[in-house]
């Protein structure tokens, strides 16, 4: 698995043509609102958190998903999280501070991104890089990216951009040896 600072690093490539990144979780879905990432504002950092299972989905995503997790899973989950009917929970709303996909302009991070600012210090105070799944990694990168270019913004797209996240196994993070906390029970 990549670590952040690769992913980012990746997206400077020469292969990635465009100006406009969309750099996301693989197991992430969208639909046509994505074509609004073309119009980003160049001094903007833009984030999305997932929509969830919810009523915002379009009938051809809702199919996929469902025919890809089943409604058994939907089920599940709503009767293990003690929210029957938590498909129709705004997670854009409700978890703001939490994202899955990344969109900006290439030129803004060419040549800017530093590879200790993808580290963090372990419990043995070494420097680590920090991996996606990790709890807390998505703030870790989003401070990366924020000292690589001065964006003038950063935002949550996820009430104009849709995404869904499509867990194909249970949510699972990257097991450290010790945690990046000094203390912590995260690991």
């Amino acid at each position: 698995q990549p670590s952040f600072y690769q992913m980012f690093n990746n997206a400077m490539a020469e292969v990635v043509t465009c100006d406009v990144v969309v750099l996301a979780n693989a197991d992430m879905a969208f639909d046509d609102t994505m074509s609004l990432a073309r119009s980003l504002n160049p001094e903007v950092l833009a984030v999305l958190g997932t929509s969830g299972f919810s009523n915002k989905m379009t009938a051809n995503i809702k199919n996929i998903y469902e025919e890809m997790m089943g409604t058994d899973y939907i089920t599940d989950v709503e009767q293990r999280s003690g929210h029957p009917g938590s498909w129709e929970i705004d997670s854009c709303a409700e978890l703001i501070f939490s994202w899955d996909t990344w969109i900006f302009h290439k030129s803004k991070l060419m040549g800017r991104l530093k590879e200790a600012n993808f580290k963090r210090l372990s419990q043995t105070n070494e420097l680590v890089p920090f991996y996606m799944n990790e709890n807390g990694a998505e703030s870790a990168a989003l401070w990366a990216i924020e000292q690589s270019y001065p964006f003038s913004s950063t935002y949550n797209a996820c009430d104009r951009i849709q995404s869904w996240h499509f867990h194909l196994a249970p949510k699972t993070h990257k097991v450290r040896e010790a945690p990046w906390l000094q203390g912590s029970k995260d690991v």
